[in-house]
């Protein structure tokens, strides 16, 4: 006969396999988080010293773990690194990956970072070595920041304050000398200001004067009555100097009626004698109608407004034709 369980018997042994499920189920989950169930692919990787780096210490790509440090042996003048990566990333390890000891602190904590390389390098295969970067030291830091050179820049400026701060407190030093000169440069200008506000000096007479201004004042109104009478004068000119052009113009023209009359009378006197009487009384004629002409040219001449447009006077050559006996 099979043996029977007790009701107690049959609570105990559900509760041992409910138990192990959960235990299964807790390890499945720690597992997956930890990688335990995924394939590795193992590289290695040499660098000249140990960087404080340690078992198990994380592989990263782009600041991502995709796997972890497996072993670490030192190898003659050498460290020899076995690092593991996921298979799921080995497809990023190509010939021109870089693997360099990193630390998000100053010092500890250290992990290996790959910075990958070009998408048309070759894939690594597995065992391979992937090439290297060292870490940078302290003085390395120091020297690529220029920490020394900013530091004896930091003493020279602290130095050169101290030095000016003596000069400050130096009573007899240049800055309170200077100080003093413009304190007595501006008690003088202010005296200055203060004596031509009394209208003391001759700049303050000037200023304070009421004749002055009152001659000012005169001057300028002479000057507009000046202006309006230089105005009202080039309105009237051009009427002025149409009227003189025309009356000149007819001068002109009687100048050369004279002149060809004249020229005709010298011809006849010489070859008619017998007119020479008659040539006398044409040439008295014209002699008056001259002078009445250079009285007009006179009379123009003399106008105000045409004077100063006038050019200069030729001297003339007489007009008078001696007659022939």
């Amino acid at each position: 006969m099979d043996p029977a369980f007790t009701p107690k018997e049959k609570a105990a042994g559900a509760f041992i396999v409910l138990v192990c499920l959960v235990l299964f189920a807790i390890f499945g989950v720690i597992g997956k988080g930890k990688n335990w169930f995924k394939s590795y692919r193992i590289y290695y990787i040499t660098f000249n010293e140990g960087y404080n780096l340690q078992v198990g210490a994380p592989v990263k790509l782009f600041k991502a773990d995709i796997g972890k440090v497996e072993e670490i042996t030192p190898v003659e003048d050498k460290v020899k690194v076995k690092i593991a990566v996921l298979e799921d990333y080995a497809g990023r390890i190509r010939k021109d990956v870089v693997a360099k000891v990193e630390s998000p602190t100053f010092i500890g904590s250290e992990y290996i970072s790959i910075k990958p390389g070009s998408s048309g390098a070759s894939l690594l295969p597995e065992g391979s070595i992937l090439p290297s970067q060292e870490k940078k030291s302290v003085s390395d830091i120091l020297e690529e920041f220029q920490v020394e050179k900013t530091a004896k820049k930091f003493i020279q400026a602290v130095q050169d304050l101290s030095e000016a701060a003596e000069l400050l407190r130096d009573r007899q030093g240049p800055l309170v000398s200077s100080l003093e000169n413009l304190n007595r440069s501006t008690k003088h200008l202010e005296k200055i200001i203060s004596d031509i506000e009394a209208g003391k000096g001759t700049i303050g007479s000037l200023l304070k004067s009421e004749t002055l201004y009152e001659s000012i004042a005169v001057t300028l109104d002479k000057l507009g009555e000046t202006i309006e009478n230089i105005r009202q004068a080039s309105a009237e000119a051009p009427g002025t100097m149409e009227s003189i052009r025309s009356i000149l113009e007819a001068v002109n023209q009687n100048l050369k009626q004279i002149q060809t009359v004249i020229s005709d009378l010298e011809e006849g006197s010489r070859d008619i004698p017998e007119i020479t009487q008659t040539t006398k009384e044409g040439i008295r004629e014209i002699r008056e109608g001259v002078e009445r002409v250079d009285r007009v040219v006179r009379s123009i001449q003399e106008n105000v407004l045409i004077r100063s447009n006038l050019p200069p006077l030729k001297e003339g050559k007489s007009l008078d034709a001696d007659l022939r006996r």
